[in-house]
């Protein structure tokens, strides 16, 4: 709010708050139902406030590590077309997930951070678990997108060919407002056994609602559907699950700090904070609080630490070299780019979606292996220029997406049960006994490999936070 946030408040004053998908009680403050835009500007403009250096439109291509420490990164410009090599004693990541290499929105979200941060040594975790959010605009196809959870939390339904809430067959306590993973596996059957809307997708309605509270707790998905002559006050729209979030990625502890020195991560790049499955609106909260932790950290150890190495020469070099051989050199059997591209996401959402199988998984694997062996030499470019090169960045992202599939796909593989968000059709029950554990994955010597251990329980007491345990914070006497 300090950065021009408008939250919705309630008339006596008090924030208004409501329920999420698998929420117990109201507790997301909220912002209409474009929460995450709102807070995003206001982030941005405090960014443009303070003076903030920044470079746009430029894409990390390589960390640079020295001595097992963080020591910069090569970025290339898109809009310049020129390469930089960047100093620094930390880094901290905050590059969003992987989940656009699924049929996502998230176009621009390919996991850049996360496989940059395993090609220098970081770990990652929890690579199975991609979050199918239940309620994606499906029809008509200019209007997709996300369907912001606010429309269920609201009191929207979702409903059959026949009409009927089917929810109430599936989870008669929460109905609509049961976890993300819950309702997106209920769609998928419904639709699988015939009973699915006109487009391939199930409906979705809030006409019975108030025509005020519509207009004022959902006015951007009402005026998203009124600019294709589609009245939500009164007509159902239809809806289908997509890939909304990645819960995996690099491996932080409670300082956001990675298991490479000098390295930190914060928001959806990082894995682990959220485990199996994210409910919703956390992922937000996510982003301030280990965004000001990891900010925090890195500075302090910016404070502290020697002056920047001098990165290897070499190393940047070639890198530049490699990026310009995809730019100019000729192929003899050339790939066609966006072909392939569009292959995989078909085949992640299809293999790796959500219902999933042993079958499905290994083919998915043999793919991976396929393109690694014989596509990524020969991937033709129709565009040599330097400036504003988008498909040398889709190229780029190529590779990156190749390292998150293969990790995705074993973990999911290995994982025989279904829990969180990952469902298994031949393992469909959840075995603690087995599995109460996390998959982490490092690259040693270039090759990919995989470690299993087990979840460690702890009970945290808010005496750990001096910060929170003075008498006037609203935290004080918590011991949950």
């Amino acid at each position: 709010e300090e950065f021009g946030c408008l939250l919705n408040r309630d008339h006596d004053g008090s924030y208004s708050v409501r329920n999420f998908g698998g929420h117990s009680y109201p507790r997301s403050v909220f912002c209409g139902d474009e929460t995450g835009h709102e807070m995003m500007i206001g982030l941005r403009r405090e960014i443009l406030r303070t003076g903030i250096k920044h470079l746009d439109e430029v894409m990390a291509v390589k960390l640079l590590v020295e001595d097992g420490s963080a020591a910069g990164a090569v970025c290339w410009d898109i809009g310049k077309g020129v390469f930089y090599s960047i100093a620094a004693r930390t880094i901290v990541l905050a590059t969003g997930d992987a989940a656009g290499i699924w049929p996502s929105n998230s176009e621009r979200q390919r996991g850049d951070g996360i496989a940059l941060a395993l090609r220098v040594g970081a770990e990652l975790v929890d690579m199975e678990f991609i979050q199918y959010h239940p309620t994606h605009c499906w029809w008509p196809f200019g209007v997709r997108g996300s369907v912001s959870e606010s429309f269920r939390a609201e009191g929207g339904r979702l409903l059959n060919s026949l009409g009927e809430r089917f929810m109430q067959e599936y989870e008669p306590q929460q109905m609509e407002l049961a976890t993300r993973d819950r309702i997106s596996v209920c769609i998928y059957r419904e639709i699988l056994e015939g009973r699915g809307a006109p487009h391939g997708g199930i409906f979705a309605s809030v006409a019975h609602l108030p025509t005020q509270q519509i207009e004022k707790r959902l006015p951007v998905i009402l005026q998203k559907y009124l600019n294709f002559g589609i009245d939500i006050r009164k007509d159902p729209i239809e809806i289908r699950p997509q890939p909304h979030y990645f819960c995996g990625g690099v491996k932080i502890n409670g300082g956001a700090q990675t298991s490479v020195q000098g390295l930190y991560a914060a928001g959806a790049v990082s894995g682990g904070v959220h485990g199996a499955n994210r409910l919703g609106s956390n992922s937000l909260i996510d982003i301030l609080v280990f965004g000001e932790i990891a900010g925090r950290n890195a500075a302090q150890e910016t404070l502290r630490a020697r002056k920047p190495f001098q990165a290897n020469r070499e190393s940047i070099e070639l890198e530049i070299a490699r990026i310009e051989g995809l730019r100019t050199t000729a192929k003899k059997s050339p790939v066609d780019l966006p072909h392939l591209r569009r292959k995989h996401i078909e085949m992640m959402d299809r293999h790796m979606g959500v219902l999933r199988n042993a079958t499905g998984l290994k083919t998915m694997l043999t793919e991976i292996a396929r393109t690694k062996s014989e596509d990524l030499s020969n991937i033709a470019l129709r565009d040599s220029s330097r400036e504003y090169n988008f498909e040398l960045r889709d190229a780029l992202e190529l590779f990156f997406r190749l390292e998150i599939e293969e990790a995705s796909t074993q973990a999911a593989l290995l994982r025989e049960e279904s829990r969180g968000c990952h469902f298994r059709e031949d393992f469909p029950t959840r075995d603690d006994s087995r599995w109460l554990s996390n998959i982490f994955f490092r690259k040693v010597n270039g090759d990919l490999q995989q470690e299993v251990r087990a979840v460690r329980h702890s009970l945290v007491s808010m005496d750990q936070f001096p910060e929170y345990a003075q008498s006037n914070s609203p935290w004080h006497g918590y011991t949950g």
